[in-house]
Formats: structure tokens, C-alpha cells, sequence
């Protein structure tokens, strides 16, 4: 991409990811890059393999890993206390199992941020993880931006403490725009139409939890406001010709903490199909 002020944004959602992992799957087929990325939580680690030039890595991730017992599931909350085995994602995977082109990924020109929730104030907080020194700092980034309260450990970095960037801002297309971009191509992992709601359950239970950090427990009980604004500000702006939108055409028969690998490979194959279909349009938008 020439166009400098040309953001891409991609939404998290946990197993809902293999759906942007097709997508990106798609670009890197085509070739088709940006010089702005950001992303949060699931978004975030799809964007590191997109940026490392690793065909059918994603893909990997989602159809072939998420067979391996440590990669979720109750069993890890006794191994290191988390639903997510987030050991198993950001040490042994990118290390030995499936490794990470860490050093195709430093020499990206892409400028790459990842949106994490800082736990003290609930203010979102974005990292760079193409400027960290090694692999570790830069899975310290993603494995903050995708630690959910309740069924993961906060994680602490330079003395700070952080949490799931979703919590406070799930699709950042506010920073993407304060960083100049004019431009944004948006990946969404939910329908069209689909709204967040406000859950009185998860309010109490984040109560409970967030006794230490009152801040995300005030993010958890108006995230679903949050989120739905930010939904009709991006109406608006495709609209208005500035933001190019893939989001899932078919009805979504996979949530978060799915495991059915059929069901993921028919997300990551929709996701791909769909890009294939709109990188002509995408190409003539810009």
C-alpha cells in the first residue's frame, strides 16, 4: 500500500479469530499490506503472523493447536491458573511447537500496535511489539492484550499491570484515526447488526474480582455501551466512504472458547473466501 494514512484494525474475540485469521490469510496471498495495524486481544496475535509473512500459521493455530489439551481448558487453571494455557500459547508455541519469524516481524514497516486495558486506571494502553528487544517483551504485550479477567492473570510489565485490551476498547478505530490515519479497512468478528448487552452476572462477578482494581470493574459494566457506540460511529463512517468493512456474512456458530475444529475450519475458510471475493472492491475503495 502507498497510502500512508491507511490504517487496518482487527477485532478480537477469541476462537472467533479464525475468521480474521482467513482474512488475513487472504492478503498475504495477495500480497496486500498496510503500513498501520492495530489490533486487540485475538486480533492482535492474528496480526503477528500476518506481519511475519507466515502462510498457514494462523491457520495452524486455529485448526491443528487448538487440538492440544494445554491450549484451553479447566485443566490449566491448576497448571498455571487460567482457562487459556497461556504458557502453552507464548512460550512453547511460538518458540518450539509452530515457531514465530520474530525477526521477519521486527523488520515489518508496518507500524504495529496492540491495544491492552491498563488494570489501575481502565484507560486503554497500546504497546509496539515490532520495537520490543526480543520474543519474550513482545509475548509479554500479546499475552496481556488477551488476558480476560476471571480466567486469566493480570500481567505485569515495567511495573504496570494490564488486561484483555477489549475491555476498554474492542475495535480501537478512535487511535487508529488519532494517529492519522484517514483511511481504515476494519476486520469484525461478529454479524452485522449483532449489539453487546448489559450483563448484571458478569457485573457481580466482575465486583467480586476487581476489589484491587475498581477501575475494570467500571470497564466490564460499560463495555457493552462502549462497544455500541463504537459500532454506530463505524456505520457512520462507512458511510461517509472512510472505512472499508469485513465482518462474517454467515451466521456465527462459534464463540470464544470453541474447540470444535470443524466449525473453526469453516470460519477461517469463510473469512478467507470473503477477502478473496472483496480485495477487488477493497482495491478500487482505496
Amino acid at each position: 500500500m502507498t497510502n500512508s494514512s491507511l490504517g487496518l484494525i482487527v477485532e478480537g474475540g477469541g476462537m472467533r479469530g479464525a475468521y480474521a485469521a482467513g482474512i488475513l490469510e487472504a492478503f498475504l496471498d495477495h500480497d496486500l499490506y498496510f503500513p498501520y495495524a492495530i489490533g486487540v486481544s485475538a486480533g492482535a496475535n492474528t496480526l503477528c503472523s500476518y506481519l511475519s509473512r507466515q502462510k498457514g500459521r494462523n491457520e495452524r493455530l486455529y485448526t491443528k493447536w487448538i487440538t492440544d489439551k494445554r491450549f484451553i481448558g479447566w485443566k490449566n487453571f491448576f497448571r498455571e491458573g487460567g482457562y487459556f494455557g497461556m504458557n502453552f500459547l507464548f512460550d512453547d508455541l511460538p518458540k518450539h511447537l509452530d515457531p514465530f519469524d520474530f525477526e521477519t516481524f521486527k523488520q515489518t514497516d508496518t507500524i504495529f500496535k496492540v491495544g491492552v486495558t491498563h488494570c489501575e486506571s481502565g484507560n486503554p494502553h497500546y504497546f509496539e511489539p515490532t520495537k520490543a528487544n526480543n520474543l519474550d517483551d513482545t509475548d509479554r504485550m500479546l499475552r496481556a492484550s488477551s488476558s480476560l479477567p476471571f480466567i486469566s492473570k493480570v500481567v505485569e510489565i515495567e511495573g504496570e499491570h494490564y488486561l484483555d485490551g477489549g475491555l476498554c476498547n474492542s475495535i480501537p478505530i478512535d487511535k487508529s484515526i488519532a494517529d492519522g490515519n484517514q483511511k481504515n479497512v476494519i476486520v469484525l468478528t461478529r454479524n452485522a447488526g449483532y449489539r453487546k448487552h448489559y450483563s448484571k452476572n458478569m457485573h457481580r462477578l466482575a465486583k467480586a474480582y476487581g476489589k484491587k482494581y475498581p477501575e475494570v470493574v467500571r470497564c466490564i459494566a460499560t463495555r457493552y455501551q462502549h462497544y455500541n457506540q463504537t459500532l454506530e460511529s463505524i456505520n457512520q463512517l462507512e458511510k461517509e466512504g472512510s472505512v472499508f468493512i469485513l465482518r462474517p456474512e454467515l451466521p456465527l456458530e462459534v464463540d470464544r472458547f470453541e474447540k470444535d475444529v470443524d466449525k473453526l475450519k469453516v470460519l477461517f475458510e469463510q473469512g478467507y473466501e470473503q477477502a478473496i471475493t472483496a480485495i477487488p472492491h477493497l482495491k478500487n475503495w482505496l
